[in-house]
């Protein structure tokens, strides 16, 4: 019997550091953490949990970049570089935006996840994508999903593309993703590039994060 090739699959976790409100954070960063062996992004959640946390930590459910000691900090991101995996990101400085685009924040992050599909490689056979869950709503899941699909399948058309909608504390790969997020947030609002210098080689668009169009 001839042998069947498995399927290449990249998968990609989304995640974002800052707000789409006209006010609050300076920048808005979504990053996509990509690799073919995502376990290897969850045994670093793994592996935090059972080392660097205390008791009460352990317990918790997500571990968030914010809440975090710089110390912990610098253990997942000095972990994810070691890691076979890449990143891409877009930072957006808001006063560039225009006022009435923050009337309409689900159509402005489906855009902004359009131009970060810009700078991720399909050199695959199937994307999984598992993105930080924003709300229940079916409608505004599947308007995302479409316009996902549509961008990348402009790009190659014979390639399989799966979407899940995830809350963060249900998977350590989009954890793991928001440190990334927090790090590359960090230099663009604070000038502080200390983290991000820990994860830069694995930033395959590093030196053009930040983007408007």
């Amino acid at each position: 019997m001839e042998d069947i090739a498995k399927p290449h699959i990249e998968y990609i976790f989304i995640d974002e550091s800052g707000d789409l409100g006209k006010y609050g954070t300076v920048y808005f960063t979504i990053v996509a953490l990509s690799s073919h062996v995502p376990n290897e992004l969850a045994r670093i959640l793994k592996r935090l949990r059972e080392r660097k946390l205390k008791k009460k930590l352990k317990e918790l459910s997500e571990i968030k970049a914010n809440n975090s000691s710089s110390d912990i900090k610098r253990w997942v991101l000095e972990r994810l570089n070691r890691c076979d995996c890449s990143i891409s990101a877009v930072a957006i400085p808001k006063a560039k935006v225009r006022d009435d685009l923050f009337s309409h924040k689900e159509k402005l992050y489906n855009y902004l996840c359009g131009l970060l599909f810009e700078h991720i490689s399909l050199n695959t056979d199937i994307v999984d994508i598992t993105i930080d869950k924003k709300n229940g709503n079916r409608l505004l899941q599947d308007d995302f999903n479409n316009y996902i699909e549509k961008k990348i399948n402009g790009r190659k058309t014979d390639l399989k593309v799966r979407i899940r909608h995830l809350e963060s504390h249900a998977s350590n790969e989009l954890q793991v993703a928001d440190f990334v997020a927090w790090a590359i947030n960090r230099k663009f609002t604070h000038g502080d590039s200390e983290f991000y210098e820990i994860i830069k080689t694995k930033i395959k668009n590093q030196g053009k994060e930040e983007i408007w169009k």
